[in-house]
């Protein structure tokens, strides 16, 4: 007979583990991208939203996700999802078209939401709270890795086969890795029991995925110069439906009640959203900066665009550690200023830089991110009761999300208004532009992050 404390260790395990190759996929592409647009002829905005259709997606889904996670099987929900993005990855080495290309990027989107809520919410199922600093760690830890490799393992990939391979790789490897989540969680394939179910709202559902959507149509116009003032406002209309909704439903998908009642919750999800308009906007930017600027091919390129995800590699794993025995908050506070300090250096960079310092750059952001992250993520699950993890996970998921988005949405902005339809490759001096522009935006958000992140309530005992 199986023992069952034995299954749920390899379970957690396995969860941690699964983190690798999304990761590994996500900053891969990154390096891809100029080849791709090459292959393809997408001008700069539509390389952009590439990148932009992905985050948004992931961004509109992530609170149906989480409401999903609540009411069905999270280890079903998590396994599945794995399996998709890795059939999409794959998908993706064969497609010859923009729109084919956007396609994808909205479902694998979709599939990363779904992860994303289940996941975390089926750790706290299995980790008692003394002990989910450590496992958050390492789960980032996982996930930092694969950021950290995949550059490199795309840039050789890219230089030796081209830009479709990095997909067929990326695909087998995650389709590979998920083979344990599939055994893993089989014993877990029906919801708990104790587990009250909920309903999904689809009316605020649709209202959600309307307002993201809106927003990237906005800043596909951009490169055409189109009037894009309508699909703002349709978005900002959406979003506000969206908002109003919410307190008069008995289960909403975003709890503003609970987000005005709990400070702690409030200003974690605040500092993190902050603070990730760094994370995906500096790899996409720096990678162009490396190889247009700089001319460095595909594979020296990624070896400096892995220095962030080596350090948050290192650090993660010791910075749960360490929040499972001093206050969370401090140890998320120093990571915030360390991206602060990242910002900064950023924004020094002209093309005269030397490819190093770039390097520093991301190792510093890196830092600060091994440090935050996990301690912060302890923060928001434990800031709501267990049998809330699903929302408290998805809502997670979904500031880092909308982080990421709106980090690169002001960066296609950028593009749009440096480039319009010129491709990247013929203006260096306005990527170099670009990279300047944006991290001026980041040093602003980053230190109103820090600002918040020191000034949060201390933390209210939640989700034994």
């Amino acid at each position: 007979m199986t023992d069952p404390a034995a299954a749920d260790r390899w379970l957690v395990r396995t969860i941690v583990l699964a983190q690798f190759g999304p990761a590994f996929m996500f900053s891969g592409v990154a390096v891809a991208l100029p080849a791709m647009g090459h292959e393809l002829q997408l001008s700069a905005t539509t390389l952009g939203l590439v990148e932009t259709t992905f985050l948004a997606t992931s961004a509109g889904c992530l609170l149906i996700a989480g409401r999903l996670a609540d009411m069905f099987s999270r280890a079903a929900l998590f396994r599945w999802s794995l399996f998709a993005f890795g059939v999409l990855s794959l998908a993706l080495g064969f497609v010859s078209s923009a729109w084919t290309v956007l396609t994808l990027r909205v479902l694998q989107g979709m599939s990363t939401a779904v992860a994303g809520a289940s996941g975390p919410a089926l750790l706290m199922e299995l980790v008692p709270p003394e002990r989910r600093g450590r496992v958050f760690g390492a789960m980032m830890g996982a996930a930092y890795a694969g950021l950290a490799l995949g550059p490199i393992a795309a840039g050789l990939v890219v230089d030796a086969l081209g830009w479709r391979e990095v997909f067929w790789c990326g695909g087998a490897q995650i389709l590979i890795g998920a083979l344990p989540a599939f055994l893993q969680t089989s014993a877990r394939a029906k919801p708990s029991p104790a587990r009250p179910r909920s309903t999904l709202h689809v009316p605020s559902s649709a209202l959600l995925l309307v307002a993201m959507a809106a927003v990237v149509v906005a800043v596909s116009l951009g490169e055409h110069g189109g009037a894009v003032g309508g699909w703002i406002a349709a978005a900002v209309v959406s979003f506000g439906a969206f908002l109003w909704w919410q307190p008069r439903l008995a289960a909403p998908l975003l709890d503003l009640g609970e987000l005005r009642r709990n400070g702690r919750l409030a200003a974690a999800l605040c500092v993190q959203l902050l603070l990730y308009l760094n994370a995906y906007n500096s790899i996409f930017m720096l990678s162009l900066f490396l190889q247009v600027v700089k001319g460095l091919d595909p594979h020296h390129a990624g070896l400096w665009l892995m220095a962030g995800s080596v350090v948050m590699a290192g650090i993660a794993p010791s910075a749960g550690r360490l929040a499972d025995r001093v206050r969370p908050e401090l140890v998320a506070g120093i990571g915030t200023a360390c991206v602060v300090a990242s910002s900064a250096l950023g924004y020094t960079l002209d093309a005269d830089s030397a490819p190093w310092l770039v390097g520093a750059v991301l190792a510093m952001q890196g830092c600060g991110f091994g440090l935050f992250s996990s301690p912060n993520l302890s923060l928001i699950l434990g800031a709501l009761p267990r049998e809330r993890s699903g929302f408290a996970s998805a809502v997670a998921a979904w500031s880092r999300s909308l982080g990421m988005f709106s980090g690169m949405a002001v960066t296609s902005a950028l593009i749009a208004v440096h480039f319009g339809e010129r491709a990247v490759r013929e203006d260096p001096p306005g990527v170099a532009s670009t990279v300047h522009s944006a991290y001026l935006v980041l040093i602003v958000t980053s230190s109103l992050a820090l600002v918040i992140a020191f000034a949060r309530r201390r933390p209210v005992a939640h989700g034994a």
